[in-house]
């Protein structure tokens, strides 16, 4: 349950960080509609390249750095159109809890 923990620190520091934006906007103007995709990464090291990727291509995220570990746990993109984003996010799956 700790990864969903981390989602919620990931996802409220991007919809902060890029507040002003037009697709966050339009994003926060249909609450009740919201679609949300959580993927899993394998590991602290995808997540940094992911980090990486988007960096150099611009895309808005936030990757979240738990500390004091200093260990990234999470990334959360900012609302993008799909066909803008998704070539970066092919390879991660869907994320499950078993509960």
């Amino acid at each position: 349950m700790t990864e969903l923990f981390q989602a919620c620190h990931a996802t409220t520091a991007v919809m902060h960080l890029f507040k002003d934006d037009p697709h966050v906007q339009t994003y926060l103007s249909d609450v009740d509609n919201m679609h949300k995709v959580v993927l899993a990464a394998p590991d602290a090291d995808a997540l940094t390249r992911l980090h990486e990727a988007l960096r150099e291509a611009a895309v808005d995220h936030k990757l979240w750095v738990e500390q004091p570990e200093d260990v990234p746990t999470c990334l959360a993109a900012k609302p993008a159109p799909k066909v803008e984003v998704q070539k970066y996010f092919k390879k991660f799956k869907l994320f499950s809890v078993d509960l």
